[in-house]
């Protein structure tokens, strides 16, 4: 299936992000680097913001179909140790976009939303921070670290083993680190 112009742009604006960093991500660089021009850019976004919203929104919509296709059943069909499971192995197992870092970590004002997307996204699916236990919170805090190891390239702190992985997810689940039946995480 042909991508739109709309998502060549998004994604291309990741690539440049991943390429040149996110100060050097302009309408130029993207027009070039998707083969548009810069007219064709600004037909799809009227202005930088606009950009970086749209690329939030895709990210966002990147992790939800992850984390919902680990999840294998509707979302509101699950236990939240079954959301919590999921989107921890969705971060695991996912994909991580050229750029997507770049972006995550810039500090920039602009970059702010997809701080809010991950932390909405987040808050969806494991619900208020609050209710979880420490161990819970520093598991979750665990697997940000992760993510940021994966997406930096830094493979050292890889959970790759299968126990390692089970036991961050069952201290983000609650469960202690030991596996649980799904009848036992509800």
């Amino acid at each position: 299936m042909r991508r739109s112009n709309r998502e060549r742009i998004v994604l291309g604006a990741l690539e440049v992000a991943a390429r040149e960093g996110y100060d050097r991500l302009t309408f130029e660089a993207v027009a070039e680097h998707t083969g548009l021009t810069r007219g064709g850019v600004v037909y799809h976004f009227r202005n930088r913001e606009s950009l970086i919203e749209a690329i939030a929104d895709h990210l966002l919509d990147q992790w939800t179909t992850e984390a919902l296709d680990t999840l294998g059943k509707p979302f509101e069909a699950a236990t939240r140790a079954e959301r919590i499971r999921a989107l921890v192995r969705s971060v695991v197992d996912g994909s991580i976009l050229p750029g997507e870092l770049a972006f995550m970590i810039s500090g920039r004002p602009e970059a702010a939303r997809l701080l809010t997307a991950w932390e909405t996204f987040q808050a969806e699916w494991v619900g208020d921070p609050e209710t979880l236990t420490p161990m819970q919170r520093i598991a979750l805090l665990a697997v940000d670290g992760y993510w940021t190891s994966k997406a930096s390239g830094t493979t050292s702190s890889h959970p790759t083993d299968h126990e390692t992985l089970e036991l961050l997810i069952g201290l983000a689940v609650g469960t202690g680190g030991e596996p649980q039946t799904p009848a036992q995480e509800r």
